[in-house]
């Protein structure tokens, strides 16, 4: 979309509620104030929009459930996968994640596909899509926990055999046990989805395409290049997130 589509769109400003989960690097609490990548983003977008916009914090299951429902409401990071097509209207991408089981330094384990996987002590937040990911596939016995906080807390204790997490969130989640990416050896990639806003049907498909064209021309214009070298200088920018928005995504 054209920076003159962008001027094009009406621009009556829209008070906006926003909700987001505790999920670092991508959005999170630092010391009172809410941050992270796509907060970055998102509020960069806003400031170009014009739109009126807060973010509220809650638990995964109650900004779903909430932002399917309101007018004005959306929610963010989120999978855009098959199951939650219909459900929302999108802006993005925002974010490629590339989701690994992950073994401590030195393990005899070496995952080269999902079968191998199964039986192995695994545990996953309840409210992640992994989780709903590996369970559809034949996982039985993973433990499901309050958090991601307590899921690298029971592999750093040797309680589970893999984490099973992506490759944009490793490093902070180690961090919080004192263990760096170092301390593990990436295995087999099971799982890549690229991580979208998601707004309410209710909400005005004009204000929707409005967000869009921002974001649109934030990469166009290298700021949206630049937010993301800030959080992930250690990795390069996926050519992917520079292409259109899909119309669905597996």
């Amino acid at each position: 979309m054209s920076l003159l589509l962008l001027f094009c769109l009406p621009l009556r400003a829209a008070d906006l509620l926003l909700y987001t989960e505790e999920g670092p690097p991508l959005n999170f609490t630092r010391d009172g104030q809410l941050t992270g990548y796509a907060v970055e983003v998102v509020q960069e977008i806003q400031r170009r929009s014009g739109d009126q916009l807060r973010i509220e914090v809650v638990p995964w299951s109650r900004g779903y459930a909430l932002a399917r429902e309101q007018a004005n409401v959306g929610l963010f990071s989120m999978a855009r996968i098959a199951e939650r097509e219909g459900l929302f209207q999108w802006v993005g991408p925002i974010m490629l994640s590339q989701n690994r089981f992950y073994t401590r330094k030195g393990s005899s384990l070496k995952l080269t596909s999902l079968e191998q996987a199964k039986g192995l002590r695994i545990a996953l937040p309840r409210q992640w899509y992994t989780l709903q990911y590996l369970t559809s596939r034949g996982f039985s016995d993973i433990f499901a926990v309050s958090s991601a906080s307590k899921m690298v807390d029971l592999f750093s204790k040797g309680r589970t055999d893999v984490l099973a997490v992506s490759d944009i969130s490793l490093p902070m989640l180690l961090a919080e046990v004192g263990m760096n990416p170092d301390q593990v050896e990436a295995q087999y990639s099971f799982l890549q989805h690229q991580s979208y806003l998601g707004f309410s049907p209710a909400t005005d498909p004009v204000l929707v395409a409005r967000w869009q064209a921002a974001l649109d021309e934030m990469k166009r214009d290298g700021s949206f290049g630049r937010i993301y070298q800030r959080w992930f200088s250690h990795l390069p920018m996926p050519e992917m997130l520079l292409q259109p928005p899909l119309v669905a995504n597996e």
